[in-house]
């Protein structure tokens, strides 16, 4: 079932990060109200949720990370056998998009859409009728062997960059806590939904049942593979959005800051976690070993030089009072904000002024 789209923080609202299984609506990035969806040239329900998602573009790969004329998320379309037809959304004919579209509908019900099912009236009756010049909705495709509905079993995520761990057992619950691709999860299956705990939740479309293989023998080349387990190494920052700086090794920590897209990040690995020192931590399902080149942000200037800094972080920066996490936040800069300062450490002392901004989430301008 999707995750939502984009961050419920002040900077995008309605996130889809670490994702459940998902297809969301396209409609919720405006952030209009539910409102009647003007009708498509062909008035079946699948044309209207195509429009509303997509403006009813069956072939539209905008690399957003959703594919097709309704923003299929590429996890979902695998998860419910889209790979027979293409290996993309965007790539399948339109039935064979509703296709899978139904297989989804049956599992997940219309909230997988859940802006453009509501405005364009999708129920699970005119869903899975056939569409027309189809002669009947293919059945969901066989899940991978797995326990049966409400026993206990082990899986692993295979989702990426990772899964949404819920509330309850579907996308109508807010978000508790994250899974990294890889993560070992027990709990009790039951109407697509691994209940890991009271009170915790994760979607069976983002799981495997086979544990994944182990990490292959580091080579004497440098390689964009994963570094292997508590091994010191260098990573730039991939996720579209930035990536949250973190008080501790889990989602369940404090954000303490904010890394953009390119942004370079050095450190040691351990359990899914960069450790980046003064207590910070970042998730290494937002890195990849490979440089991208022009998006690094500039290199350090000498000790003792002023230099100007932009605010690169999405929820904005604080400033302490001293030079590390644990010190007293004096103030705050939003996203944007030019300082002036010296570099020292991974911190910038403010010029001009007192307090002190983590370098991670500045980009040198001057």
């Amino acid at each position: 079932m999707p995750p939502a789209k984009h961050r419920t923080t002040p900077a995008r609202r309605g996130l889809r990060r670490a994702g459940s299984a998902a297809i969301a609506g396209a409609a919720s990035v405006a952030g209009v109200g539910l409102v009647a969806q003007p009708a498509a040239a062909n008035d079946n329900v699948w044309d209207r949720v195509a429009h509303c998602e997509s403006t009813g573009n069956w072939s539209i790969n905008t690399g957003n990370g959703f594919y097709g004329g309704l923003q299929f998320w590429h996890p979902t379309w695998t998860s419910f056998g889209g790979g027979e037809f293409a290996p993309y959304a965007h790539q399948a004919t339109k039935l064979q998009q509703i296709t899978v579209a139904q297989r989804v509908l049956r599992v997940q019900g219309p909230g997988a859409w859940p802006v453009c099912s509501v405005r364009a009236g999708l129920t699970m009756t005119n869903g899975l009728a056939p569409y027309p010049g189809q002669d009947a909705p293919a059945p969901a495709p066989a899940p991978s062997p797995a326990p049966a509905p409400g026993t206990s079993g082990t899986w692993y995520v295979s989702a990426t960059p990772g899964a949404n761990i819920r509330s309850g057992p579907s996308t109508s619950h807010r978000i508790v806590g994250g899974a990294s691709t890889g993560s070992r999860i027990t709990g009790t299956l039951s109407n697509g939904w691994v209940r890991i705990a009271d009170g915790r939740f994760i979607s069976q479309t983002t799981l495997t049942t086979s544990a994944p293989a182990p990490a292959p023998s580091p080579s004497p080349s440098p390689s964009p593979s994963p570094a292997p387990p508590s091994a010191s190494g260098t990573w730039w920052v991939s996720a579209n959005v930035g990536a949250n700086i973190r008080s501790g090794p889990g989602t369940n920590f404090r954000v303490v800051g904010g890394a953009a897209k390119g942004t370079q990040i050095t450190g040691t690995l351990s359990n899914g976690w960069v450790n980046m020192g003064n207590g910070r931590f970042i998730s290494h399902a937002t890195l990849t070993g490979t440089n991208p080149g022009g998006s690094t942000p500039a290199p350090a200037p000498g000790a003792g030089e002023v230099q100007t800094w932009r605010v690169n972080a999405p929820i904005g920066a604080n400033i302490r009072a001293g030079a590390g996490t644990n010190t007293a936040v004096i103030g705050g800069a939003s996203h944007g904000t030019t300082v002036r300062g010296t570099l020292s450490n991974g911190w910038v002392k403010l010029d001009g002024r007192s307090g002190w901004i983590s370098a991670s989430i500045l980009i040198q301008t001057g």
